[in-house]
């Protein structure tokens, strides 16, 4: 008796999870959704999903007289599920030009999206291409109104901007470099180096890679490089972050004005995982190493961004 009722209790378990995973979204919900995204939707019913694409006509364009299938990949996307702990899940993805990345992610990590994930995604000759890939949990209108505050946000930059399919939102490269490390090192509390005029300093993290430990030296770093001159600097940097801490770092950097320009993985098998975002900006050099400052306090807790209140 009791051989049977270890098995056959867990059986039971498994099946009323696998009930919930699986519940329909309902038409209301459907409805909803359509109104807040001003788009409609195909619902899959193999796996209860209600799925949204939306084709840029803008990422088509090759030449003036050559464009390109959206079925080539050349859309956004957003997709809900009901949940098991929550009434919703979200899964979606934005296909954005240059100047359109930090807009968005400013507005997503408002709404409480989290962003896994920015990538370059321009295989064709044409405008610059980026893909944002995003997560919620929440209500089916909640979670739609944030993907569409993201939409919104792209749709603001393209009635200000016109389209360059060539520098984009790129910084600047300078010329010469002459950067004094002496106030960075002060600010950033390490010790950097200067190689042709260029400043860089790195921090380590130790991490389980496929069981066995790595280090700074094995690329588990967070660092900066300064380049130009002490006035007028281009910063370029990589920070390191756990999957739990991403959406933080992202909206410090973002406060201080840096712009992201990817966010992804280096390693597969580490524990903890391990998140990669790469950074830019330009501006005073002292200014810009105390903006970095920021972002490494608010990730290790020594500060919280905000109005005092921890994120």
């Amino acid at each position: 008796m009791h051989r049977l009722i270890t098995f056959y209790v867990p059986a039971i378990t498994i099946g009323l999870l696998a009930s919930a995973a699986t519940a329909e979204v309902t038409e209301q919900a459907r409805s909803s959704i359509d109104r807040v995204i001003r788009h409609k939707g195909t619902y899959v019913p193999e796996e209860d999903v209600y799925k949204i694409t939306l084709p840029r006509e803008e990422a088509t364009i090759v030449q003036d007289y050559q464009r390109l299938s959206p079925n080539l990949g050349l859309n956004s996307w957003v997709a809900f599920a009901s949940g098991v702990h929550h009434e919703a899940v979200l899964t979606g993805q934005y296909l954005l030009l240059d100047d359109e990345v930090n807009p968005v992610l400013d507005v997503v990590l408002n709404a409480g999206l989290d962003v896994t994930g920015l990538a370059t995604s321009c295989s064709f000759d044409g405008p610059h291409l980026h893909t944002v890939d995003v997560t919620g949990l929440g209500s089916f209108p909640t979670l739609a109104s944030a993907f569409r505050g993201g939409l919104d946000a792209m749709q603001r930059v393209r009635r200000t901007t016109a389209i360059s399919p060539k520098r984009g939102s790129k910084p600047a490269i300078p010329v010469e470099s002459a950067i004094d490390p002496g106030p960075l090192d002060a600010v950033l509390s390490m010790k950097g180096t200067v190689t042709a005029g260029v400043y860089k300093a790195a921090i380590g993290t130790r991490t389980l890679l496929n069981g066995e430990l790595v280090g700074r030296e094995m690329g588990m770093s967070t660092w900066i490089s300064v380049a130009g001159t002490n006035e007028h600097a281009l910063v370029q940097g990589e920070f390191v972050e756990t999957p739990n801490g991403l959406r933080k770092l992202l909206a410090a950097l973002r406060a201080k004005g840096m712009n992201i320009s990817s966010i992804r993985n280096h390693t597969f098998g580490e524990h903890p995982q391990s998140v990669f975002v790469r950074f830019w900006a330009e501006g005073n050099a002292v200014q810009l190493a105390k903006s970095v400052r920021y972002a490494l306090d608010v990730q290790v807790g020594a500060v919280f961004h905000g109005s005092g209140r921890k994120i």
